[in-house]
């Protein structure tokens, strides 16, 4: 099954670069200009950054990568009865970045937040899905992996005759 799956690029420009640099960027480095971020996004070169700044933009693109990789592992989780060859519907590409900001939150988040109930409302989306697939009778993988075979009969009343 092919996800596309959203880019550092598409994170910022869809939840907003100030945002997501300040939930991107790990609790222990220094704050970075969302500016920066956008610039090392987008493969703009960083020669005019200082070298500390750069390091920390190094390991924030790293956890937002991991945090959209996250959000894949468990979109795909919901799609295991997802017939072979079979493409999730268009909005699950979307609810993929709603995901991925999700993870990139971490426990910060409050449970009356507005991107945790955004989170929870695409996990009941992507389990109705789930449940959709298995009740046309597709299982995991699209196979259900059962497979009736038989061993040629050994004994019959014909060969039994002679005993």
């Amino acid at each position: 099954m092919n996800l596309s799956l959203p880019s550092a690029s598409q994170l910022l420009v869809r939840f907003g670069a100030r945002d997501i640099t300040q939930v991107a960027v790990p609790d222990d480095k220094r704050p970075i200009e969302p500016e920066l971020l956008v610039a090392a996004a987008s493969g703009e070169p960083l020669d005019g950054w200082e070298s500390e700044d750069i390091a920390v933009v190094v390991v924030t693109l790293a956890r937002i990568a991991d945090a959209v990789t996250r959000a894949r592992s468990e979109v795909s989780f919901y799609l295991r009865f997802r017939p072979a060859g079979e493409d999730a519907p268009d909005w699950v590409t979307d609810d993929l970045a709603e995901i991925a900001r999700y993870h990139l939150y971490d426990d910060a988040g409050k449970e009356e937040s507005t991107v945790r109930v955004l989170y929870k409302d695409v996990i009941k989306r992507l389990e109705t899905l789930a449940n959709e697939d298995k009740e046309r009778g597709a299982a995991e993988a699209g196979r259900s992996g059962m497979q009736l075979t038989s061993q040629p009969r050994l004994m019959s009343r014909n060969t039994l005759r002679s005993l």
